[in-house]
């Protein structure tokens, strides 16, 4: 069955009691890990190292069977379970057909992939199973963007005006999960109000500073790396937070992913301007080009997860906050040189 990242909630109960098995792809990452997460809570809501199990591709591959084992031993503590397969791909279709064939419990099988064609085996098998489900996701637009803040404000008990809608679509970026995070700050900061005004949102979300973090994320992603150090050292001089700068980092490569992904599927490189680009950005068309032709998808997820990563580690380590970000962007800045060298 095919469904949209909206409707996940709507299909909770059949995704608890009636599929065994959800594939969830495309070019935002953002999108495809959030609604992975809100399925993992579905079906295993206290995970456990016992009812949550995370099978790699690599692992697939070299034991297509362990898939089937896995699925079909029993939680030690009872209960349902939920494996999840990352970075999957056409290699390991028989391994979930035989899956789908002959599993004899109901634990669920959670697969995420990269952007997937209409022509792609596991994608064709995840729409057509009767009891599996398949959700496509595509890169948020802006009316996508104010129906999250909506839904996200409204499930917290928030009353949002037009004004204050038009202000978090203006200051918050494409990135679902940047996003979310952000307005999970204006709930705590707003407190027990039911209504939020402008005034909390300015206190809370600082206004983008266009040419500065749009500078970084060029240098970074160009390989230009005394530049990106440059610019990273005057914003952290500037107050900006390190989660701040890692997040409007993820937000650009997931965007750059996209554009990636169009040009690979025969999108004119005019189309995929227009795609990813907002009119008052096309100044950047030139240098967005550039970057387009130069990376490669399996590079850009790559440093997707490493910023997701740097994100946490941003929060729950003990290494200096800055220090993360500065490893971070002279590992993504060395990227650029080894594509070059082939």
């Amino acid at each position: 069955m095919k469904a949209k990242p909206s409707q996940i909630e709507a299909l909770s109960k059949q995704i608890c009691s009636t599929f065994k098995i959800a594939l969830i792809h495309g070019a935002d990452f953002g999108i495809v890990e959030d609604c992975a997460q809100k399925i993992i809570k579905m079906i295993v809501p206290q995970r456990d190292e016992f009812s949550f199990i995370k099978i790699t591709k690599q692992q697939l591959k070299e034991n297509p069977a362990c898939l089937l084992d896995e699925g079909n031993s029993i939680s030690f503590l009872g209960g349902r379970k939920l494996i999840w397969l990352k970075d999957a791909d056409n290699l390991i279709v028989s391994a979930i057909e035989d899956y789908l064939n002959y599993i004899q419990s109901d634990t669920f099988l959670l697969i995420t992939a990269d952007t997937l064609q209409k022509s792609s085996a596991l994608r064709n098998l995840a729409e057509n199973a009767p009891d599996a489900l398949e959700i496509a996701c595509y890169a948020d637009e802006d009316k996508d963007i104010r129906l999250l803040i909506s839904s996200v404000l409204r499930d917290k008990g928030f009353v949002v005006d037009v004004d204050v809608l038009n202000l978090l679509a203006e200051r918050l970026t494409e990135n679902r999960i940047a996003t979310q995070s952000e307005l999970e700050k204006l709930a705590v900061y707003v407190g027990d109000k039911k209504n939020i005004s402008c005034h909390d949102v300015e206190a809370v979300i600082s206004k983008p500073q266009a040419a500065t973090f749009d500078d970084l994320c060029h240098c970074t992603a160009l390989g230009k790396q005394k530049e990106a150090d440059n610019i990273l050292k005057n914003l952290l001089t500037n107050g900006e937070a390190s989660v701040t700068i890692v997040r409007v980092l993820t937000a650009y490569f997931n965007k750059l992913l996209l554009a990636v992904d169009l040009l690979e599927n025969g999108v004119s490189k005019e189309d995929i301007i227009k795609k990813v680009l907002r009119a008052n950005q096309f100044k950047q068309k030139e240098v967005m080009l550039t970057e387009i032709y130069l990376w490669k998808k399996v590079y850009l997820i790559k440093v997707l997860q490493s910023l997701l990563e740097a994100e946490k580690q941003t929060k729950t380590t003990e290494l200096p906050a800055e220090l993360v970000v500065e490893r971070l962007i002279t590992t993504i800045a060395g990227i650029p040189k080894k594509i070059r060298r082939g």
